[in-house]
């Protein structure tokens, strides 16, 4: 009886363990000191944000956008899915209808 409520005991506590983070090198940054001002510098993207970002500041109508699932654009108070797909581009532009950034995710 009384192993059984030590092994109880033991699986119980397992349970509350702290998760361990995942390393994911989409995420991580690496600081550059360089003339005195520190900057961050992403890791490689895992999708074409790179190839949208001259757009920021043009009107999203006036550009074109191949469709996909790994092509999201949406407006920055829409409603939108929260998973995060590292592969997937978000352009998001404001009530102007001006693109405002683009990100992984």
């Amino acid at each position: 009886m009384m192993r059984l409520t030590f092994s109880v005991l033991l699986i119980a506590l397992a349970a509350c363990a702290p998760d361990v983070p995942e390393d994911d090198p989409a995420i991580v940054t690496e600081v550059v000191v360089e003339n005195g001002l520190e900057e961050r510098i992403p890791e490689m993207e895992q999708c074409d944000a790179e190839d949208y970002r001259p757009l920021i500041g043009t009107p999203v109508a006036a550009a074109t956008f191949p469709t996909g699932n790994l092509l999201r654009v949406h407006g920055e108070n829409d409603i939108i899915t929260q998973e995060y797909l590292p592969q997937r581009t978000n352009i998001v532009y404001d009530a102007e209808g001006l693109i405002t950034r683009v990100a992984c995710g």
